[in-house]
């Protein structure tokens, strides 16, 4: 699964887990109607276009495609991916993309059964003079097998069985998601989620799946953030209809959607605030107590109704942040400010365990870590919550059940990034992009490492995508497809 759209440079390439749904069964009537408008949005790319994305054997890629300051990293990559090392199996093929400006014209957006998904143009800001699409290069043959297109803000998609996930908001508009087949690139189905209003500069839009089921949370569809609410819906995968469709009053905005059993899990402010954003929302006047601004907000899966929230560790205000789930127990950052006399901020951090009832488990402090972005140093999987954490510099597993250590390890340079886009794992081993360049292997039972690409460094990896079949890797433009071997 897909769960978040990036920001800055690589905002095109958001991949989100899963997309939206209809905001009501009003939106049910004329539903042929909205289908076609909707669909437009997401057009076919014409066979020429698409004729430049292609897979061919890691021998014939020529390096003089990449501009000359990536070359050499092309080349020291394709030298190193003759002789993988576990969890990587045999390199089945290459894919090289155009460059403008030194920048890569695609980015990964995933695979399945071998077959790689690349997010091509642009697509940063809001507004329908920003365009994108998504490309499948089958993995057999190594041709282009089907391109859909995609415009405006928020630009995203995400794998669910045999359908892939797009979604824009068109400048001014309403969220439009649209289900492909993935086997010929049809368009199954397409929905309007809510009403049209002013798009902002960075609008609630996120969602989550499970097996038939798509949950999604945006803005408030009067576009008026005085509202202090945001919508919640349930949508049915294979046919785009709205099961329900919920206020979440008191909320203002999403940061993101996560599922635990039988429970949604709504983190209502962004991950990304620094000491000092935090501060203005947990210390400025509002309606709002100041306890719930940053309260986690449960809701159930079968019908939108209230469960309960979590309002941080202790009774004093803080900003939590789901940053994974596994069967039972979901893994949360809550963050406060904490200012002494004129010196700077500092964060007092806790990472604790909650159950489906929203009990708190266990709790672990971090003391002034983690002071902005979550995403790059936490992974849920299996029975084991991973961080990366510093002073000294470690990585960390703990038993989600209980939130004892398991095993630490230490990490002299670099380390892996274990957001989502970046991160996978094959069987006992968590294979990530390395901060130092390159990729990382952690055994997660033992939480020894091992380079899988052994050699001289071949710079960052951009992106890596992990299927039943394959690995896939992006260096800066050239994807490297592996077997892999467990």
């Amino acid at each position: 699964m897909i769960r978040r759209l990036l920001r800055g440079r690589r905002l095109v390439i958001a991949i989100v887990v899963a997309l939206g749904a209809v905001a009501g069964g009003g939106f049910l009537i004329g539903r042929p109607v909205w289908n076609a408008r909707c669909a437009a949005g997401f057009g076919e790319i014409p066979s020429k276009e698409l004729g430049q994305f292609r897979s061919v054997p890691v021998a014939q890629v020529n390096v003089d495609d990449f501009p000359e300051e990536y070359r050499k990293n092309a080349r020291t990559a394709l030298e190193v991916a003759k002789s993988p090392v576990a969890p990587l199996g045999a390199a089945r093929g290459a894919v090289v993309v155009p460059h403008s400006y030194g920048v890569a014209g695609a980015q990964l957006a995933g695979s399945e059964d071998g077959n790689v998904r690349l997010v091509i143009g642009a697509g940063g800001l809001k507004g329908t003079a920003t365009s994108g699409g998504v490309v499948q290069v089958d993995g057999e043959t190594g041709r282009p097998a089907w391109g859909r297109r995609q415009a405006g803000y928020a630009l995203g998609g995400g794998g669910l069985s045999d359908q892939f996930l797009l979604s824009q908001i068109p400048n001014d508009r309403a969220p439009r998601v649209a289900a492909v087949n993935t086997s010929n690139g049809d368009l199954a189905w397409c929905t309007k989620l809510g009403k049209d209003v002013e798009t902002g500069w960075r609008p609630t839009f996120d969602s989550v799946a499970k097996g038939d089921a798509l949950f999604t949370v945006r803005g408030s569809d009067s576009g008026d953030s005085a509202d202090q609410e945001v919508r919640l819906s349930r949508l049915d995968t294979a046919s785009g209809e709205v099961s329900w469709d919920v206020p979440v009053k008191g909320v203002t905005q999403a940061d993101s959607l996560h599922l635990l059993g039988d429970r949604v899990l709504l983190s209502p402010l962004r991950a990304d605030m620094d000491d000092q954003d935090r501060a203005a929302i947990l210390t400025q006047d509002r309606d709002q107590p100041v306890r719930d601004r940053g309260a986690l907000v449960a809701r159930s899966v079968a019908d939108g109704s209230a469960s309960w929230s979590y309002r941080g560790p202790d009774e004093r205000p803080w900003i939590s942040n789901v940053v994974g789930t596994g069967k039972d127990v979901a893994v949360v950052i809550s963050r406060r400010p904490v200012k002494d006399g004129d010196k700077a901020w500092s964060t007092e951090t806790w990472m604790v365990g909650l159950d489906r009832t929203g009990k708190q488990l266990w709790k672990a402090d971090f003391k002034d870590r983690y002071d902005y972005d979550l995403s790059r140093f936490f992974l849920v999987t299996g029975d084991l919550v991973v961080s990366q954490e510093q002073d000294p510099s470690q990585m960390v597993a703990r038993d989600l059940a209980t939130g004892e250590v398991r095993w630490r390890t230490p990490l002299r340079s670099g380390g892996p990034q274990l957001k989502s886009s970046t991160a996978g794992v094959l069987g006992h081993s968590l294979l990530a992009a390395s901060y130092a360049g390159g990729l990382v292997a952690v055994d997660l039972r033992t939480g020894a490492l091992s380079n899988p690409l052994p050699g001289e460094n071949f710079g960052p990896v951009d992106g890596l995508a992990v299927d039943g079949r394959t690995v896939t890797i992006d260096v800066n433009g050239l994807f490297l497809t592996f077997d892999r071997v467990f």
